[in-house]
């Protein structure tokens, strides 16, 4: 019935809050029993020194009446044993004894420790002694504590027995609250398992997020954002292996169809094998180029870079002067007069930038120029770099720096790339925090934006 050895969060939550109200049920209860009992005892004292006096007062002719004396008490004196020994000068000296005390005084008595006015008689129980000299009469009370222990029994018991209710019910009830509690967190949980083994997975499975407690929808929320985070993960990389398996295969399939061709007709038509080779070499240093950049893309998953103070107005001087003789249209360098100095890795600018230069190269009239700026734009270290292309549709824009978009998929064949270099700079961008963002040039091209974040 009492299950102690659950490690839920509702059995274990059960188990505290039961054993703490046991234990402040059995505090409070023995706080009342010492109480009550220890002010039975102070009673029971003061009415054996109460006894005493009124024995005192029931003595004629130096002896004891003894029903005048059990009238006058102010306890029941059918548990009292009282001995009397009168000691008056020039007379003889007696003891009196009330009914029973001379057998009862026979009996074995044995002094508690600690309480040497309270004795036990064999066969009688706890008696309270009391003694009085009045100068010729002594005085020898035994008070029974029958009546207190009588009612000190019955508080202990009632203790057990509201002990053993309040275990019982409050178990229950405790067991029944923490299930309440704990079933938000039993229903996450539950659906988590669910997702966990469910067969078919659509990656885009969410937890039922409660509204209370607070804590639990919270971590509800956390879950389902990480969730989210997982199976957008997911879903890249599966889009990444689909657009990868297609980008290899169309010039594996064109290599294929050269190398069948030059075995089938190579013999009886030589003319075609030089042409046959080149397209087989152009396709294989495709496919190189496209597995280095997939490589570079998959190390910058799991890379840390390391950053520098520079001036980028340096750097994109020198990145243009370099990168000029491989491309056809003329760069238009615009830098500041001021060092424009900022926190990053030279390598990973150097490399968005040929990039994006390439990227404008591909889709820009040969005698329209390229734009490169560095200037200071609300105090943020800023470079553009602009073209005079056809543009980029505000649907492709949010797309462009996915791995193998391509705009313009008719053409995408005529322009040369891989459709990874956008991936790439984004990738970078990331990592040196820097915003790269992409706008419209009017009245045609495309502007791409790279802003620095302030390194304080």
């Amino acid at each position: 019935m009492f299950n102690f050895r659950g490690k839920s969060n509702a059995a274990q939550i059960t188990r505290s809050f039961t054993l703490m109200m046991i234990l402040i049920v059995f505090i409070t209860g023995a706080s009342i029993s010492l109480v009550v009992g220890y002010r039975l005892t102070r009673d029971r004292i003061d009415d054996a020194r109460a006894l005493t006096k009124s024995l005192d007062r029931s003595i004629i002719d130096d002896e004891p009446d003894w029903n005048r004396w059990a009238i006058n008490s102010p306890i029941n004196t059918k548990n009292t044993f009282v001995k009397v020994h009168t000691k008056m000068p020039k007379r003889k000296q007696q003891t009196f004894y009330s009914k029973g005390t001379a057998k009862f005084l026979k009996s074995r008595a044995t002094e508690m420790p600690l309480f040497h006015s309270v004795w036990y008689i064999s066969g009688h129980g706890l008696f309270y002694r009391a003694a009085m000299d009045s100068g010729h009469i002594y005085y020898e009370t035994w008070t029974s504590f029958h009546d207190v222990l009588h009612i000190f029994r019955l508080i202990l018991e009632m203790m057990v027995i509201v002990l053993i209710l309040c275990g019982v019910l409050g178990y229950f009830v405790i067991a029944w609250l923490a299930r309440r509690l704990n079933k938000p967190l039993a229903n996450l949980t539950s659906a988590a398992n669910k997702i966990n083994h469910s067969d078919n997975v659509s990656y885009h499975e969410a937890l039922p997020v409660p509204t209370s407690p607070d804590e639990v929808h919270a971590l509800g929320m956390e879950i389902n954002q990480l969730l989210k985070s997982l199976n957008d993960q997911v879903l890249r990389d599966h889009q990444f292996v689909s657009d990868a398996s297609h980008e290899l295969r169309t010039p594996l399939t064109a290599i294929r169809g050269h190398i069948s061709l030059i075995k089938r007709r190579g013999d009886q038509h030589p003319e075609i094998i030089p042409k046959s080779l080149k397209f087989i070499d152009d396709e294989s240093a495709r496919m190189q180029t496209l597995v280095e950049s997939l490589l570079r893309l998959s190390r910058m998953d799991h890379v840390t870079i390391d950053q520098q103070l520079l001036d980028i107005n340096q750097l994109v001087q020198e990145t243009v002067e370099n990168y000029q003789p491989s491309i056809v249209q003329p760069v238009q360098v615009d830098v500041s007069a001021t060092p424009l100095m900022t926190t990053v890795n030279a390598d990973s600018l150097q490399q968005m930038l040929i990039a994006l230069l390439n990227n404008a190269s591909k889709y820009s009239p040969a005698d329209q120029p390229i734009q490169v700026a560095a200037q200071l734009i609300q105090d943020q270290p800023t470079i553009t770099i602009t073209d005079n292309g056809a543009g980029i549709d505000d649907a492709d824009k949010t797309h462009i720096f996915e791995r193998f978009y391509r705009v313009d998929q008719a053409r995408s064949q005529e322009i040369p790339g891989t459709g990874l270099g956008l991936a790439i700079v984004s990738r970078l961008a990331d990592l040196n925090q820097i915003k790269v963002t992409v706008s419209d040039h009017q009245p045609t091209g495309t502007i791409f934006t790279l802003t620095f974040k302030i390194k304080h």
